[in-house]
């Protein structure tokens, strides 16, 4: 079981690395690798540059954040509107659950209603709501039309929908005009019932006609899902951001400990897991095994046959279940068992894998703060693809019209018509109907140019290669960070600024190789990603099984090609970092030297993964834990600030849950952005340490640089005293 077990079939990969007398460590004379791909990266960049311009030329975002009425006035936008930055939806009842729209006159308003009003004698509703007479407004109407003129036709607007039918008590949510009710009133409340009924007599008295209740609860239950859930969540994040950032600080500094205290813990993480997981499968073996020998013995064991059942129960009283569960737990403890003992040297170097790790991580803390310049560039570019994408969904074309096209007048002998004009600046249209048209509004409607499809897809595969290359980039730069560590023979002479040169060594001569890592996997991506377009495209139409399948396996396969191309693209990084070579012969290296060491390589990445895994568990739990206890009890108690005196007073927030949600999903992301650098320098380390194995014998002019924990696991040493030291 010694060292030439994993170096297999060396023909096949390669021959082992040989003894360079001049090598110590990453390579300072180097040269610019992957040129080409740089000037392609280049050309790209450039072309997604001029796609910005003509989507920030073109599209017009604010029609998606700002509200916009029927004619197309953004309000509080537009010149005309400049004064009126609030939307007022005439009749909510119009709202569709499964449309996500309201198909009702909208307009612009200096302020939300809040006042009630009913187009019914106030009697009929004063009493019912429980409302004062200083409670009743005045009712809303489109532009020009004044309901305090003399001889006004208060029914006759409303059937032509130049008024709305009902004003409600509203707020503010993003400009929009919702009920105030929705926010303080759940589903099934007797002000609720009595209101749908008042709405229902209002909108009756207005059309003559009889109103289906059910209508009214249908769009109310829309717009109350939609005020009181979604928007309400965003307002409690937005009173809660101050919580936010603490909760995700103090993560930060769990984080930092976990790394500092990995070599103290990684062994002890690692043999007591073992040891319990080996414990649990052997108790649960004989726990089905004792249950399976007592429902066999037993005399009302079940004779029936094998049915399938929602009822759990119901299995466990088959002696079959128990017998199952036996033979899969006995497995699982035999093959367990079996792997502990014959990996046990394999587990034990990647333990102290790990605790070097930690040591050289604690050896450059700057390693640790170093992921949040690449985080904070990708944020940039998410941001900058998200408004390029946002300007280009908004680069439409703007046809206004009316709801009912019947009652358009296209016939010019016919007198008695009516005006209409719909749209705004020059989309503005006059429209000619007939004089008693009722029930009649602007539309519009928006028509995307194809061409911009095509520069969605060019911005995509950009931005995917922008995300990528700044993710290569930091693995390269922290892999020539650890692997000065690896390749300082005496770590007291550990260079202060290995991270400025590996950065400097990254920009000097290898962006080509990075932007051609990246290129890969942004292909890959997207390819993933148009498979998954056209999956949607064919379940429009009529599915075809064989097309269904195929789509299944070709996302499938990238799948596993991605996973395994990014395994291959971290491996070469590293070798770029240390060889200065371009990367196909980087990766070509590291490919070949990992599969000369296939076993330890699948225990030093799953042991890895299982311990970082842990700890992102562990710190988000943590902070989960405390932000509950906070918001569940922090009213009872004081909460004082352990930087300042002040003391933090809980937020009022509707549902702290998705506050503690926020937390959570922060906290993991900074977990990962930790452990990452944790992860780069195990997988850069373990790559220097089989590269030691076989480049130096431990004589006094080969010395090993590992160090002595692993020399001794290993069964290895330096060859020399002292003061003949290297």
């Amino acid at each position: 079981m010694g060292v030439k077990d994993d170096a297999t079939d060396e023909k096949k990969y390669g021959e082992a690395q040989t003894f360079e007398p001049n090598f110590k460590g990453p390579l300072h004379n180097r040269s610019c690798t992957d040129i080409i791909c740089l000037i392609l990266f280049i050309l790209y960049f450039i072309g997604m540059i001029a796609v910005g311009i003509i989507a920030f030329t073109s599209g017009d975002p604010r029609r998606l954040v700002y509200p916009t009425d029927s004619n197309g006035t953004i309000c509080g936008i537009d010149e005309i509107a400049i004064d009126k930055p609030y939307l007022v939806y005439f009749d909510l009842t119009k709202c569709s659950p499964t449309k996500l729209s309201c198909h009702t006159p909208q307009v612009c308003v200096s302020e939300c209603p809040k006042k009630y009003w009913f187009p019914i004698p106030e009697a009929d509703y004063l009493d019912q709501l429980n409302l004062t007479v200083d409670q009743i407004g005045e009712p809303i109407c489109l532009d020009g039309v004044d309901p305090a003129m003399a001889g006004f036709d208060q029914e006759q607007a409303i059937q032509d929908n130049k008024c709305a039918p009902y004003v409600l008590n509203s707020t503010d949510v993003f400009n929009r005009c919702l009920p105030e009710f929705i926010f303080r009133i759940k589903p099934g409340d007797q002000f609720l019932k009595q209101l749908i009924m008042i709405i229902s007599d209002s909108l009756e008295s207005a059309s003559g006609g009889v109103i289906d209740e059910e209508k009214i609860q249908s769009g109310i239950d829309f717009v109350a899902g939609f005020g009181g859930s979604a928007l309400v969540i965003v307002e409690d994040i937005r009173s809660s951001w101050h919580i936010i950032l603490i909760g995700i600080g103090i993560g930060c500094i769990l984080c930092f400990l976990w790394c500092a205290i990995m070599r103290f813990i990684a062994g002890f993480m690692v043999w007591g897991s073992i040891l319990v997981l080996n414990c649990l499968l052997g108790a649960g073996t004989a726990l089905c095994f004792f249950e399976y020998m007592t429902i066999r013995d037993s005399e009302t064991q079940m004779e029936e046959e094998f049915e399938f059942t929602l009822d759990i129960n119901y299995y466990l009283r088959l002696e079959k279940t128990w017998l199952i569960g036996a033979i899969a737990c006995g497995s699982l403890f035999v093959i367990l068992l079996l792997l502990t003992l014959c990996l046990c040297n394999r587990i034990r170097i990647a333990i102290a894998l790990i605790q070097e790790a930690s040591k050289s991580v604690t050896a450059f803390y700057s390693t640790l703060f170093w992921p949040l310049f690449p985080f904070i560039l990708e944020m940039f570019v998410i941001a900058l693809w998200a408004l390029i994408t946002l300007y280009l969904a908004t680069a439409t074309n703007d046809e206004y019209n009316l709801n009912d096209l019947s009652v358009i007048v296209t016939n010019r002998s016919i007198e008695n018509v009516q005006t209409i004009i719909c749209g705004r600046a020059e989309g503005v249209r006059t429209i000619e109907v007939l004089e008693n048209a009722t029930d009649v509004f602007c539309t519009s409607n928006s028509t995307y140019n194809v061409s911009f499809k095509y520069l969605q897809f060019f911005n995509l595969f950009g931005f995917l290669w922008l995300l990528n290359f700044i993710i290569g980039f930091s693995h390269l730069v922290l892999a020539g960070t650890f692997a000065t560590y690896y390749w300082t023979f005496d770590k007291k002479n550990i260079p202060r600024v290995a991270l400025g040169g590996s950065i400097w060594r990254a920009c000097r001569y290898h962006l080509g190789s990075i932007a051609f890592g990246a290129a890969i996997i942004a292909i890959i991506q997207f390819i993933r990603i148009l498979l998954e377009y056209l999956e949607v495209q064919l379940k429009k139409g009529k599915e075809n099984p064989v097309v269904k399948y195929t789509l299944k396996c070709l996302k499938c396969l990238f799948w596993c090609l991605e996973k395994f191309m990014k395994f291959i693209n971290k491996n070469a990084y590293i070798m770029v970092a240390i060889y200065g070579k371009n990367f196909c012969k980087s990766a070509q290296k590291a490919f070949f030297l990992l599969m000369r060491n296939i076993v330890r390589v699948a225990v030093v990445n799953k042991i890895t993964d299982f311990l970082l895994f842990l700890g992102t568990l562990m710190v988000t739990a943590a902070i989960v834990l405390i932000a509950f206890f906070f918001f569940a009890f922090g009213q009872d108690y004081a909460v004082t600030s352990f930087i300042a005196t002040d003391v933090i007073n809980v937020p009022s927030v509707r549902y702290y849950w998705v506050i503690i949600f926020v937390i959570a999903v922060g906290t993991f992301v900074v977990a990962k952005l930790f452990f990452g650098v944790f992860d780069m320098a195990v997988d850069t380390l373990f790559l220097c340490f089989l590269e030691d194995l076989e480049r130096n014998d431990g004589s006094a002019d080969r010395p090993y640089f590992m160090g002595k924990n692993l020399m001794n696991i290993v069964g290895k040493k330096n060859k020399f005293s002292k003061e003949e030291e290297w």
